[in-house]
């Protein structure tokens, strides 16, 4: 083995239940790197990542670290090791503070053993700085946003001193000043002699950040090479196979009619202010912002989670006062979370009982009883009308790979049939071929009737789907844009007003 490989793995396989996750794996990953792992959802990169960290155990194959061989049973036998790992769903303790999640399992104590808080919090500020952020390190981390969460889970893992740095799609909650400041700390570790996997479906991305890059397809490694010997179409290709691309959307008609029509809007607690829009019939309405801008606290204030403190919101003429995301969906609202982990998934449970969870009235027959062909009928069309890879309609959500919760959970509020559709952050974490199918989902439902409000942190994705984008800052909308007239310097320039 060269002496300049940090980890080799070597035939690793996995399975779960029918599906084969991993089969033979093989590729090195070179002291010093960054390496980026590509594949589509479901290639096995997060169970690779997991093998590797010692959440789950490999079926057969070794995984060579430093020359020996590598058996881990936890995550703390990895970090003894010298590996970490920031995974895609966040697995911070929400009922924590910052500081207490960064510090996590590495406490700075006081000459009698005692908790060192304010070191812990100092030390807490000053990492966040080196990423370009500021935070408060007592607030509690259930109540940041997902991109605050992303970067703590980020900070959590830069307080090491690991030979190897894993990041499960790091990028994914972050704006494009927010990466770059990421990637300038990711190079000065790579100058001070740490490793860095990375695994992203931005690809222009690892096309920057990295030196080598290995593909996985189906569970198979496909190829390991240098970065600078390939490009961005050949990648897709390796990953999916002649797979059409998501193509930009064809200008359509001005809509006149207004479905949702929203004046005055305020919520003091959630800062948002006058906010005046109309979502027409037929639409895809995008709405644009940074981090912090109000986009999910418009979102949820619409879908009844939060109440406004004034203004209106008319649905079809009609005044709507939701008290509940119940009440929403009965007017014909759905909502598709950006917090997948925490809001999304019913994580032990199948993939028809999440598919199925917004509308379970509809699947029972008389005296409550489960009416199996009502269910079965609707989980299939799911799994069909979504492409949604799975063993079957009873699978745990759990064993899916991200980009396939992410289409049970689109498959969850297709199935309410709603009039308005509120979609945010649809396709973060989520491969190309699967955006390309989500996308197609989106315009599909717009030929049938339904209006669409979609929230993108990817602006070319937004240009290419959208009507119209609205541009939201601070709490309040600062403008608007046929999508055929916006310019990634236009939105951004209202994005960051104050």
């Amino acid at each position: 083995m060269a002496n300049n490989t940090l980890i080799q793995y070597e035939s690793v396989s996995k399975r779960f239940g029918g599906v084969q996750a991993l089969d033979q794996v093989s590729f090195p990953v070179a002291r010093g790197d960054i390496h980026g792992l590509i594949g589509e959802n479901g290639a096995g990169k997060s169970t690779l990542i997991k093998i590797t960290g010692g959440i789950y155990r490999k079926d057969s194959g070794q995984v060579i670290w430093e020359g020996s061989p590598l058996d881990v049973n936890s995550p703390v036998e990895a970090e003894k090791h010298g590996i970490s790992i920031v995974h895609q769903e966040i697995p911070l303790c929400n009922n924590l503070t910052v500081a207490q999640n960064v510090f996590l399992g590495r406490l700075i104590t006081k000459p009698l053993g005692q908790p060192d808080w304010n070191a812990m919090e100092e030390q807490t500020v000053d990492l966040f700085q080196q990423i370009g952020q500021t935070i408060n390190p007592r607030a509690r981390v259930g109540a940041l946003s997902v991109a605050l969460k992303q970067l703590t889970s980020i900070v959590h893992a830069l307080n090491t001193t690991s030979k190897l740095i894993i990041m499960d799609e790091p990028t994914s909650a972050l704006t494009p000043s927010e990466v770059e400041t990421l990637f300038e700390v990711l190079r000065k570790l790579k100058s001070e002699g740490t490793t860095i996997m990375i695994v992203s479906h931005i690809l222009s991305e690892l096309m920057q950040i990295t030196d080598r890059v290995t593909i996985l397809r189906n569970g198979r490694h496909v190829e390991t090479l240098d970065t600078q010997d390939t490009n961005i179409d050949s990648i897709v290709h390796m990953m999916v196979g002649d797979v059409p691309l998501p193509t930009p959307k064809e200008d359509v008609v001005a809509r006149d009619e207004t479905v949702l029509r929203v004046r005055e809007l305020g919520n003091r607690r959630l800062r948002l202010k006058d906010i005046n829009f109309d979502l027409h019939k037929q639409e895809i309405l995008g709405l644009a912002g940074i981090q912090g801008a109000g986009r999910t606290e418009l979102a949820t204030t619409l879908f009844g989670v939060h109440q406004p403190d004034s203004g209106t919101i008319e649905m079809e003429g009609k005044e709507l006062k939701c008290r509940n995301p119940r009440q929403a969906i009965q007017h014909g609202i759905g909502y598709l979370t950006e917090d997948r982990r925490n809001l999304g998934v019913f994580w032990d449970m199948s993939v028809w009982q999440n598919a199925g969870a917004a509308i379970i009235d509809r699947l029972t027959a008389r005296g409550g009883v489960l009416d199996r062909r009502r269910i079965n009928e609707m989980a299939n069309r799911s799994i069909t009308d979504l492409q949604i890879k799975t063993s079957g309609i009873s699978q745990t959500i759990r064993y899916l790979s991200g980009g396939n919760q992410q289409k049970v959970l689109l498959a969850r509020w297709l199935n309410v049939e709603p009039k308005v559709l509120i979609l945010d952050e649809p396709t973060r974490g989520v491969d190309v071929g699967a955006k390309a199918e989500i996308r197609r989902v989106i315009q599909q439902l717009v030929t049938e009737g339904i209006s669409v409000i979609v929230i993108s942190s990817d602006l070319e994705e937004l240009l290419a789907l959208s009507d119209r984008i609205l541009v939201m800052a601070n709490g309040s909308i600062k403008g608007e844009f046929l999508a055929r007239e916006a310019t990634f310097d236009k939105i951004m320039a209202l994005a960051v007003q104050k």
